[in-house]
């Protein structure tokens, strides 16, 4: 059903007058346009309106004069893709118009709209009166089908909107509209200054700025506009008050929510958990300690964020600290993290904003000197029963949950009951790592009622892929993991007796041991996929660690200072590749 024309439209010279700026039509007689001011209707469309379903019939084109919309289309299995984005200037429906096809996507407006509406006999009047305005109208839907294998564009326009009472909203908007003029120009409109603004008035001063804050307030009508006016509603809450439902639009109507979770001080744990229980339909959280959080968030939600994933690799995992090192006296900062395994480990320690020397002191005090993979049993389901290594974890990282970690952060684990890879993004956080890092063979699973949690490396030691699709920006990756083949200078098909195996553990090996063994075994499968996925990072590193075995613990300072060094020499090209990766349109 077509939303039915406005009473208070514009008149007819003035649609004339905005027919002559857009390029479809300004080639156009002046004449032939006024003529095609009488046959258009004039259109307001809000924001989670939809204009026209898939499959509908070709009844009307559709000139969009201001605002937002977005084409999803309904694909075989039962996904809707989104499958391009208009707006102010550019046509919609021609295609159905030209081919005489039904509507091959659904189309809804994600801001305010105001369209002209052409019916199919005025459109097939004005081509057969002027064969140029089929051909701009057939290039500019080819245009459109090229640009759908790309990247949407940055969010530039936020709702800053309180969630609870007795929240320093403007004093976060001034502060995050200070940071966001860091890429570029940015405003803040408030509900004195733009509140019952025509469709027209936000899309001129979205095209003067790079970055535009609306910022909200307990007024139901004004909420409403800012968020169909946004690409991102950010709802500031109080973490000490309880959750409560914002009262916000429908999702699919509104750009994408997330939560800015004001503390006031330290993270107060549960607060994610507590907000996501009352009100599911937020994406991610950031944790708003004080005013200093803030350039990380701009970041974060600009679509501008520095990422950094941590590969498995056993004791070399050391040499992700000396890179973390590196990384901080370059004063680079990381506003995202994950990891696999070891990765997962420290990234979680990043993550958790703890500063450097706690971050070394916990991983040498848990694996150089309490050794979690050596308490040895009967190699039923492993060779150690996993319990050394749960109590170590949960002594470094405590109850917490991965929600309330600074940094957004998640870690991954193989399913070997669907051979799927598995993301924790939620839950106690030493248990994800407890999967993440349990190598087949030689700890026990995690077992649930529906999986069998392994190490992450065993599908993909290097989850960049699944950065790629949480966090948009640059990605920094550090693979481990490579350049340890496990070898022997022997040339046997069987072992030899017991006591000479016993012989070999002094002295030079002449075999890699059953730990090592399994530990490559565990990654090896995800060693090609591993292969194409680190091309998705900005920057690869790769420590040159092939004089340390996957389970040397105690040559952690040597791993560390490698790849601190390593670090150090590529810093120049990190840089680089970061700052184009975060600047590019």
């Amino acid at each position: 059903m077509q939303p039915a024309p406005h009473p208070a439209a514009p008149e007819r010279a003035e649609i004339a007058a905005r027919l002559a700026v857009l390029p479809v039509f300004r080639e156009l007689p002046e004449a032939v346009r006024a003529d095609l001011a009488l046959a258009v209707e004039w259109l307001p469309l809000q924001g989670g309106q939809v204009l026209f379903e898939q499959d509908a019939p070709p009844d009307a084109l559709y000139v969009l004069l201001a605002g937002r919309l977005v084409a999803r289309r309904r694909q075989a299995d039962g996904r809707v893709a989104v499958v391009g984005t208009l707006t102010g200037g550019e046509c919609v429906g021609e295609t159905g118009l030209i081919a005489n096809a039904p509507r091959n996507a659904t189309v809804l407006a994600v801001r305010d709209c105001e369209l002209l509406r052409l019916p199919r006999e005025g459109f097939e009047r004005l081509l057969g009166q002027h064969p140029q305005a089929m051909l701009d109208l057939a290039r500019g839907a080819l245009r459109r089908f090229a640009e759908i294998a790309h990247s949407p564009p940055r969010p530039r326009t936020f709702a800053l909107l309180p969630a609870t009472a007795d929240v320093p909203l403007r004093a976060v908007g001034e502060a995050l509209q200070r940071e966001l003029a860091r890429f570029g120009r940015s405003a803040l409109l408030d509900a004195e200054a733009a509140r019952g603004r025509p469709p027209a008035f936000f899309a001129e001063r979205e095209g003067e700025l790079d970055h535009l804050i609306l910022l909200g307030d307990m007024d139901p009508a004004w909420r409403q506009q800012c968020v169909r006016q946004c690409d991102g509603v950010l709802l500031l809450a109080d973490a000490a008050q309880p959750p409560l439902d914002p009262g916000l639009p429908p999702a699919s109507g509104a750009a994408h929510r997330q939560l800015l979770l004001h503390h006031g001080g330290r993270v107060q744990r549960g607060g994610v958990a507590a907000w996501r229980a009352a009100w599911p339909e937020f994406g991610a959280a950031h944790h708003l300690r004080d005013l200093a959080d803030l350039p990380r968030i701009a970041r974060l939600i600009a679509g501008r964020a520095t990422a950094l994933v941590l590969s498995g690799g056993g004791a070399r995992g050391f040499a992700h600290l000396g890179v973390l090192r590196a990384l901080r006296e370059a004063g680079i900062e990381v506003d995202a993290v994950a990891g696999t395994s070891i990765g997962a480990i420290v990234g979680a320690g990043l993550a958790a904003d703890w500063p450097q020397e706690r971050l070394l002191e916990a991983m040498s005090e848990t694996f150089v000197r309490h050794r979690p993979i050596s308490d040895w049993t009967l190699p039923l389901v492993s060779l150690t029963r996993g319990r050394r290594a749960s109590r170590l974890l949960q002594a470094i990282y405590g109850e917490r949950d991965i929600q309330d970690l600074v940094r957004p952060y998640f870690c991954v684990s193989s399913d070997l009951s669907s051979g799927e890879l598995v993301v924790h993004e939620q839950g106690p956080l030493w248990l994800a790592l407890r999967a993440s890092t349990a190598i087949p063979g030689l700890l026990p699973p995690v077992f649930t009622r529906e999986r069998t949690l392994v190490d992450g490396g065993v599908i993909d030691n290097l989850p960049v892929a699944e950065m790629h699709r949480r966090q948009r920006g640059a990605c920094l990756a550090v693979d481990v993991s490579g350049g340890f083949p496990p070898r022997s200078a022997l040339e046997e098909h069987h072992l030899p007796a017991w006591w000479e195996l016993l012989a070999g553990l002094f002295g030079q090996r002449p075999r890699p041991g059953i730990g090592q063994l399994l530990l490559r075994a565990g990654m090896v499968n995800s060693d090609a996929a591993r292969h194409r996925r680190r091309r998705q990072a900005a920057c690869l590193l790769e420590p040159p660690l092939a004089g340390i075995e996957l389970l040397a613990w105690k040559a952690h300072a040597r791993a560390e200072a490698i790849g601190y060094r390593h670090a150090m020499e590529r810093m120049e090209a990190i840089v680089a590749a970061l700052e184009a990766v975060r600047n590019a349109d």
